[in-house]
C-alpha cells in the first residue's frame, strides 16, 4: 500500500493504518446515517428497531468493503507522553459528555426541538414553527443525535455525537500531518494542539455542531492531500473515482452540518479543481447528493436551497452583510481577530478595543455599523471566558501566527497558510460580526493544527517545543474542568444538581427554571398527551419537552393549539394577541413569563 503523497516511509507514522481507517470509517458511516435517515423517512419509518437493522448493515458492509487496518506503533517516551495527555483531555471530556444533559441555549432552541419532532413524526420533512432554525439550517449532526434519541429513548447519549467529532479532529489532524510530510513527533504536536483548544474542549461535551463541521473539513483536507492512498485499487480510473468519492463525501457531509462550510471550503475546492479535475467531478457529484433532499426541503419553503437568510424569514436578524466590498472585510476581520486575543486582563481587553476602534475611525469605518452588526449587538471589549460560545484560543492563534510568517519560504505551508487566511477572509466578507461568533472559527484553528506543528517540530533545542506543549496543556486546564455550562468542579459542578436541574445551566440570563418545572408539573398532572408550545417570543422549548417526556412518555408535541390538550407560551405574560389566539384552550394561568392554556378536560 501506498504511504501517502509528501510522506516518507523512514518516518512511519504513529499507529497511521489504524488511523487512516478510522477516517474511512467515519466518512463512510456519515454518508450511510444521511441515506439510511432520508431513506427510512420517506416511508415514515424511523424508529429505534429500523435503526438497529439499518446499521447492521451498513457495518457489515464497512466489514466487507474497507480493508483491515494495519498496526504500526512506533514511538518513544516523549511522542507516547503527548499522545497519552492528548488522548486524556478527549477522555475527561468524553466523561462531561456522559454525565451532562444537553444544555446550551442553541441545544434548546433548535438542536434538540427538531430531534424531538423528527422522532415523534417517523420522518425528516419539515414541520410547522415559526423558528425556521428548527427545519432550515443543515441536519447532519442532528441527525445523529436523532439516532442516539430513537436508539436510547432519550438524550443522554445526544453529547457524543460532538465529542466523537473531537476525538475525530484529534486524529485527523495528525493523519494530514503526516500526509503532509511531518514526522512522528510533529504528528503527535499537531494532536495535541487539536485537543487543547479551549472552545474544542469546551465544544466537546456538549450539543453544538461545529466540532461536527469541523471534523468533516478535516476528513476532506486529508482526502484533498494523501487520503485518496489508503484505498487499495490498481487501475488509476478506478482510484480517481474512489478518492473522488471520498472526497465528495465528505465535502457533502461538512455542507450537510452547517452552512459556513461555504466559506471554509472554498479554497479547498479550488485546489481539487486545479491540481485533481477528474476527481473533482466525482467529489461534486457525491457531495450533490448528500445535499440534495434539504435543497428540496428549503426551495419548497424559502425559494432557495439554503433557506431564508434569517431564522424567523423576515430579514430581520439576517446573518450576512447588507453590502459586500472592503469596508465589512476589514471592519469584520479587525472586530474577530480581537475577540480571539480577549484575556482574563480587563487592562489588556480594553487596550484591545480601543486599538480597534481607533484604526476604524482612522480610515473611516464605524465599528457599530448597523450594516455589518449583528442587530442589537454593540462592539465591546473581548473576554475570555470559559463559555462554548465565545472562548477563544488567544494563544493558538499566537503560535499559527508565527508559523504561518516562518512558513512564507517554505512553498507548501505557505500554500497551506494562505488557504486559511482565505477562508477567514470569506467569513469576515460574509457574516455579519457578533459576540459569540469566535466558535464558528474553531473550524480553522483546528485545520492550523498541522501547521502550528510544523513550526514546533522545528524548534531547535527540542525542549523549547515541549515547554510550549506544557504551556498549552496547562491552559487545557479551566476549559476542562470549569466550563461554564458543563463544569466537573466549583460550585456549580454537574455533581451538586440533578440532571434535571443541568439542564437549565446556560439558560441563567432568563431565570426561569421555576416556570419550565412548574409548567410541566401541570402538564404532566393532566394527563395530556397533545401539548403545543408557542415559541414566537421564546425559542427554549427544549427543557419543556425533555421533562414532559420524562413524566409522560407518550405525550406529542406541536407549534399550535390545534386539538392541544395545553398550550405553553414562552415569555407571552401580557399578551393580548396570545390570550385571544389560544382561548378556545381554557384559561390562561400565568406563571412567571409564561401562560399556560390547559383544557377543562384535563384540569
Amino acid at each position: 500500500m501506498k504511504i501517502g503523497c509528501g510522506s516518507r516511509a523512514r518516518d512511519a507514522p504513529l499507529h497511521w493504518g489504524v488511523r487512516d481507517y478510522l477516517l474511512r470509517l467515519a466518512v463512510w458511516l456519515g454518508t450511510s446515517a444521511v441515506l439510511m435517515t432520508e431513506a427510512l423517512s420517506l416511508f415514515h419509518a424511523l424508529n429505534a428497531a429500523t435503526l438497529v437493522i439499518g446499521w447492521c448493515a451498513a457495518v457489515g458492509a464497512t466489514l466487507m468493503v474497507l480493508p483491515r487496518p494495519q498496526f504500526r506503533l512506533r514511538f518513544d517516551r516523549v511522542e507516547a507522553v503527548i499522545c497519552g495527555v492528548a488522548a486524556a483531555i478527549v477522555g475527561v471530556a468524553g466523561f462531561t459528555a456522559i454525565v451532562s444533559p444537553p444544555n446550551s441555549a442553541d441545544a434548546m432552541a433548535y438542536h434538540l426541538p427538531r430531534v424531538v419532532y423528527w422522532a415523534q413524526a417517523g420522518r425528516v420533512a419539515f414541520f410547522p414553527t415559526p423558528y425556521f432554525n428548527q427545519v432550515m439550517l443543515g441536519p447532519m449532526a442532528e441527525y445523529l443525535m436523532l439516532h442516539t434519541y430513537l436508539l436510547t429513548g432519550g438524550d443522554h447519549l445526544v453529547n457524543l455525537v460532538a465529542w466523537a467529532a473531537f476525538a475525530g479532529c484529534v486524529i485527523g489532524v495528525s493523519a494530514i500531518a503526516f500526509e503532509a510530510g511531518l514526522g512522528r513527533r510533529g504528528q503527535a504536536f499537531a494532536a495535541l494542539l487539536c485537543a487543547t483548544l479551549p472552545n474544542a474542549i469546551l465544544q466537546a461535551s456538549g450539543a453544538k455542531n461545529d466540532l461536527m463541521l469541523s471534523f468533516w473539513l478535516v476528513c476532506a483536507v486529508w482526502g484533498s492531500w494523501g487520503g485518496r492512498s489508503v484505498f487499495v485499487v490498481r487501475p488509476p480510473g478506478m482510484q480517481t473515482a474512489v478518492s473522488g468519492l471520498l472526497l465528495g463525501s465528505a465535502i457533502g457531509l461538512a455542507i450537510a452540518t452547517k452552512a459556513t462550510a461555504y466559506l471554509f471550503l472554498a479554497p479547498l475546492l479550488v485546489w481539487v479543481v486545479v491540481t485533481r479535475r477528474r476527481a473533482a467531478v466525482y467529489a461534486l457529484a457525491c457531495a450533490l447528493l448528500l445535499s440534495i433532499p434539504q435543497y428540496i426541503r428549503n426551495l419548497r419553503l424559502a425559494g432557495s436551497p439554503l433557506g431564508y437568510d434569517s431564522a424567523q424569514g423576515d430579514g430581520h436578524f439576517r446573518w450576512r452583510n447588507e453590502y459586500f466590498g472592503w469596508q465589512p472585510l476589514v471592519s469584520n476581520a479587525l472586530r474577530n481577530a480581537s475577540d480571539q486575543v480577549g484575556a482574563r486582563s480587563p487592562r489588556w481587553n480594553e487596550s484591545v478595543f480601543h486599538a480597534v476602534v481607533r484604526i476604524h475611525h482612522a480610515i473611516g469605518l464605524d465599528p457599530n455599523n448597523p450594516a455589518t452588526t449583528w442587530r442589537g449587538a454593540t462592539y465591546v471589549p473581548p473576554v475570555n471566558a470559559n463559555h462554548e460560545a465565545n472562548a477563544n484560543s488567544r494563544w493558538h492563534l499566537l503560535l499559527y501566527a508565527v508559523a504561518a510568517a516562518v512558513a512564507v519560504r517554505h512553498r507548501q505551508w505557505r500554500l497551506y497558510a494562505a488557504g486559511l487566511g482565505a477562508a477567514f477572509l470569506l467569513f469576515c466578507l460574509y457574516l455579519k460580526w457578533q459576540p459569540f461568533l469566535a466558535r464558528l472559527e474553531l473550524p480553522l484553528f483546528i485545520l492550523a493544527a498541522p501547521l502550528g506543528a510544523w513550526l514546533l517540530d522545528r524548534l531547535r533545542p527540542t525542549w523549547l517545543a515541549l515547554l510550549v506543549c506544557v504551556f498549552f496543556i496547562s491552559g487545557a486546564r479551566l476549559p476542562l474542568l470549569e466550563n461554564w455550562t458543563r463544569p466537573l468542579r466549583g460550585p456549580n459542578s454537574l455533581f451538586t444538581k440533578s440532571r434535571d436541574e443541568n439542564y437549565f445551566n446556560d439558560m441563567g440570563p432568563w431565570n426561569n427554571r421555576g416556570s419550565y418545572i412548574e409548567s410541566v408539573d401541570r402538564v404532566a398532572r393532566s394527563g395530556c398527551d397533545v401539548a403545543g408550545i408557542d415559541i414566537t417570543e421564546n425559542q427554549l422549548e427544549y427543557p419543556f419537552q425533555a421533562l414532559l417526556r420524562q413524566r409522560n412518555p407518550r405525550v406529542r408535541f406541536q407549534h399550535s393549539g390545534e386539538n392541544a390538550c395545553a398550550l405553553l407560551c414562552l415569555d407571552c405574560i401580557g399578551n393580548p394577541q396570545k390570550i385571544e389566539l389560544y382561548r378556545a384552550i381554557g384559561p390562561p394561568a400565568e406563571i412567571g413569563r409564561f401562560l399556560l392554556f390547559q383544557s377543562s378536560r384535563h384540569p
